[in-house]
């Protein structure tokens, strides 16, 4: 059967070919030279630009990929299943049919009367001009002439449409005025209000050089009684003091009632709330615009494919995790385009991680600080990453000289050392495996070799900070096969509690040491062994974690 089927194909591929050559009509499917209709045979246009009819294609699938009889291109069939229907030439065929009718109808028709005779006279030269075409370059001429009156339709409805553009950005130029002239209002207003307060900074200045002269006087005319000896003296002091005192009340009162302007402080206190407001206002906007989700523009609506229908969908779409998992066209396509982020919150700081598709498998890498692009569609970490294994996490390897390569493991469940792993992997809690080095290499060479790694505060094997309590509690397994990812145990205490892990390249025949083993590497487990032969282990780098969702 499959033979039968090879070579029904190749045989359909000469025909192509050999339609092809001599020139087959438009309104004729290459491969079986049947006229195209609006039932079974309806044409197909496939993404290298040919036409071939449904029930030619049908036969032509195999594996899921359609190769083109044609130009032999290989083609992916659509998740629908069906290649897009060509509906150029479908109203190419209803035009060669309504001529054919239109045709049939003159040619049935009686003579033209004599009031006729002049347009009848018109015709009979239109037709004897035509008469020199074959029927091929009629139809061909039909086709061009059908291609301009729709290239016509196109430029007319792009100017309709670039209208409408203009009068929504003229709307929005205006309404964009009235803004700035208000917020130029109310920066005005601030000015003005910092003016006035710095006139009455000088002003109280001013008032205290008053005072401080006005007390400097006082402490003159009370030097000057407690040393009084006649009367003549005390009648001219006391003069003195009645001039001094009532200099000095007259500046307090001053201060007092007027210093600062009520009015001025009045003023001051509204315009500083009013910009509080504003600025507050604009902080809000653009939080709501760092996490704008975006849904990927729908090829089936034409005003998706404008300008602004973009903008309105990054203004109004959104991504939801379902869509992600069981990633729909939408989510494809933005995945593809790398604009899908998860979001975390981590000690008050929003971090963001980007989600890729790789090899069929969605991927989220390390928490980052830096901000996604601004319009791309985001989701929550938790809705996306597991609460605790079991689950697969990557670690992508590089030394000098080499890319990064991907070691896929596998998390054991129930282990608080497999949580704390699965953290480290995403930096839900702040810190992650990125830019950490593996440190060390027991037994290299032998049996039961293994690598050190993930010491993320110091990178040398020295750190102790823990990241979760309870490290030795669980469910571990005790091995030493190739592949298991293990904590050390050594004289009842637990070593490398902040994160450090081991990773065995050679299996273990040393049953002296207990290990707590809380993985496997399940994919690239000879990208590890390829970094324990390195020359220097300290130069094997995590360029990038994550979990593989």
């Amino acid at each position: 059967m499959e033979a039968a089927g090879r070579g029904r194909r190749k045989a359909q591929g000469r025909r192509a070919k050999k339609n092809m050559n001599t020139g087959g009509s438009p309104a004729e499917c290459p491969v079986c030279l049947a006229g195209y209709d609006d039932t079974l045979q309806r044409p197909r246009t496939l993404p290298c630009g040919h036409t071939v009819c449904t029930l030619c294609i049908d036969q032509l699938e195999e594996q899921g990929r359609v190769a083109c009889p044609e130009c032999r291109v290989s083609h992916a069939v659509p998740e629908g299943g069906q290649f897009l229907v060509c509906y150029a030439v479908e109203a190419l065929i209803r035009m060669m049919k309504d001529a054919e009718v239109a045709a049939a109808a003159a040619a049935a028709s009686p003579p033209p009367s004599a009031g006729e005779g002049e347009r009848a006279a018109a015709a009979a030269a239109g037709k004897k001009e035509a008469a020199g075409l074959s029927q091929k370059m009629r139809s061909f001429l039909q086709e061009q002439e059908a291609t301009v009156v729709a290239a016509i339709t196109a430029c007319r409805d792009a100017q309709a449409q670039l209208n409408q553009d203009q009068t929504t950005l003229a709307g929005w130029g205006e309404r964009q005025q009235q803004l700035e002239d208000r917020l130029l209002g109310l920066v005005d207003q601030s000015r003005n209000v910092r003016e006035l307060l710095q006139q009455e900074e000088s002003r109280a200045a001013a008032k205290e050089e008053e005072l401080k002269k006005g007390e400097q006087g006082l402490q003159a005319v009370l030097e000057t009684l407690r040393t009084l000896t006649t009367e003549q003296e005390a009648g001219a002091a006391v003069t003195e003091v009645f001039r001094v005192t009532s200099e000095a009340e007259q500046t307090v009162k001053e201060c007092r009632e007027g210093v600062p302007d009520a009015s001025t402080v009045t003023t001051a206190r509204k315009v500083n709330a009013a910009s509080s407001a504003a600025l507050e206002a604009v902080q809000a906007v653009l939080a709501a615009l760092e996490t704008l989700t975006i849904e990927e523009p729908r090829p089936q609506s034409d005003s998706d494919s404008t300008v602004m229908g973009r903008l309105h969908l990054i203004c109004t779409g959104s991504l939801t995790a379902e869509d992600l998992r069981s990633l729909t066209q939408p989510a494809r396509r933005l995945l593809e385009a790398g604009w899908v982020f998860a979001v975390h919150q981590v000690e008050g700081q929003r971090r963001h991680a980007r989600i890729s598709l790789e090899a069929g498998q969605l991927c989220l890498h390390a928490l980052k600080d830096h901000p996604p692009p601004l319009g791309a569609a985001t989701l929550q970490v938790s809705e996306v990453v597991p609460p605790s294994p079991p689950c697969t996490v990557f670690l992508d390897l590089s030394w000098p000289g080499r890319a990064p390569r991907r070691v896929r493991i596998r998390l054991s469940p129930d282990t608080p050392r497999g949580r704390q792993f699965l953290l480290l992997c995403t930096g839900q809690r702040g810190p992650s495996y990125v830019n950490t080095r593996l440190y060390h290499v027991e037994k290299k060479g032998e049996a039961g070799e293994f690598v050190r790694g993930g010491d993320y505060e110091s990178n040398d094997g020295s750190g102790s900070s823990v990241l979760l309590p309870g490290l030795g509690e669980g469910e571990y397994r005790e091995s030493g096969r190739a592949g298991d990812v293990f904590g050390l145990v050594w004289n009842d205490r637990i070593r490398g509690e902040n994160g450090k892990f081991g990773i065995f390249t050679r299996d273990c025949q040393d049953s002296v040491v207990s290990l707590r083993v809380f993985g496997e590497v399940v994919d690239g487990l000879h990208v590890v062994a390829e970094a324990a032969q390195h020359r220097d282990i300290k130069e094997v780098t995590v360029a990038d974690c994550g979990v593989v969702l």
